[in-house]
C-alpha cells in the first residue's frame, strides 16, 4: 500500500515538474529529492512571494541528506507530499507560510506544519485598512510595482522577481484572511504547528501572526512559537542563502530543529 502511495506521489510530483516550461527560469523549477522509496518522513517546502523553489533548495538538501524525501514545488504540492513519507511535514516562508497555515487547517494527514515569517499583515496598516486596500486592488487594473524603486531589476536574488503584481498581492492577503476566518471557527487539522517570526521585520506586522497563534491555541491546538530577536537584524527572507543580508548559520539550525520537531 505504501509503495502505491509513493508511486502516486512521484507521479503527481512529476506532473508538477512538467508544468515548468521553457519560460520558467531553470533554477526556479520544481525540485524533488527522493531516496527511491517512501521514507519515514517527507517534507514539502513552499517558497515566498515573487521567489521560487531555489529559495529553499539548500535547506531542502539538508533534509534529504537526513533521510527525508523532499518536494519544493512551483505549483500545487500537498497531494504528492503525503505519499512521499509516512509522516508529512509542510513548511513555508512568507506567502508560503500563509499557504502552510491554510493546509494545516484544511488537510488531513499533515503531522507538522511550520509557518516561517508568514505575511498576514503590514505595518502600520490595521486589518480594516488592509481589507480596503485588497478590495481596491481587485477593482483597479493590475499594476506591477518595483520592490525597490531605486534598484529596480538590480535587487536580488537573481532568481526572484523584482516586481509584484497588485492583484497577486491582493490575492495573498485574501488567502491570509481565509486562514483567520477558519481559525476563528475550528481547530486546525494538523497534528502540530510551529510558528517562527522575526522581530526585525522591516514591514511585516507580526501582531497578525500572534493573533493567529492565540486563535489556534484557543481551540486546543498544539502550537509552538519562536521569534528571532530584533537585535539580530535578520531580513524578512530568512531562508534564501543568496540574500545579501542573510545569516543562515544562525537561522538554519533553528529552522531545521523546528521542522524536525526536535
Amino acid at each position: 500500500m505504501s509503495g502505491d502511495a509513493y508511486e502516486d506521489a512521484v507521479r503527481i510530483a512529476t506532473s508538477i515538474k512538467d508544468l515548468d516550461g521553457p519560460n520558467v527560469n531553470p533554477v526556479c523549477q520544481t525540485r524533488l529529492y527522493t531516496h527511491g522509496r517512501r521514507t519515514e518522513r517527507s517534507l514539502v517546502l513552499l517558497h515566498g512571494f515573487t521567489n521560487c523553489p531555489q529559495q529553499f533548495d539548500a535547506l531542502g538538501k539538508q533534509f534529504f541528506e537526513m533521510g527525508w524525501n523532499v518536494l519544493i514545488p512551483r505549483n500545487r504540492a500537498a497531494e504528492a507530499g503525503a505519499g512521499l513519507g509516512e509522516r508529512l511535514t509542510v513548511a513555508g516562508l512568507s506567502l508560503g507560510g500563509i499557504l502552510t497555515g491554510h493546509l494545516a487547517e484544511t488537510r488531513d494527514g499533515i503531522e507538522r506544519a511550520v509557518l516561517i515569517a508568514p505575511m498576514f499583515g503590514l505595518r502600520p496598516v490595521p486589518a480594516l485598512g488592509l481589507r480596503a486596500i485588497t478590495q481596491l486592488a481587485n477593482i483597479l487594473p493590475n499594476f506591477y510595482i518595483w520592490w525597490n524603486g531605486q534598484l529596480k531589476d538590480k535587487v536580488g536574488p537573481s532568481h526572484g522577481y523584482p516586481r509584484f503584481s497588485t492583484k497577486a498581492y491582493a490575492a495573498l492577503f485574501e488567502a491570509g484572511s481565509g486562514v483567520f476566518k477558519a481559525a476563528r471557527s475550528a481547530a486546525p487539522k494538523a497534528e502540530s504547528i510551529a510558528v517562527i517570526t522575526n522581530a526585525a521585520e522591516p514591514r511585516l506586522d507580526n501582531q497578525f501572526t500572534y493573533k493567529l497563534v492565540d486563535l489556534w491555541r484557543a481551540h486546543g491546538a498544539n502550537v509552538s512559537f519562536f521569534e528571532f530577536p530584533a537585535d539580530e537584524h535578520l531580513p524578512h527572507d530568512l531562508i534564501d542563502p543568496s540574500n545579501p543580508d542573510q545569516n543562515t548559520e544562525r537561522v538554519y539550525p533553528v529552522v531545521v530543529k523546528t521542522i524536525s520537531g526536535a
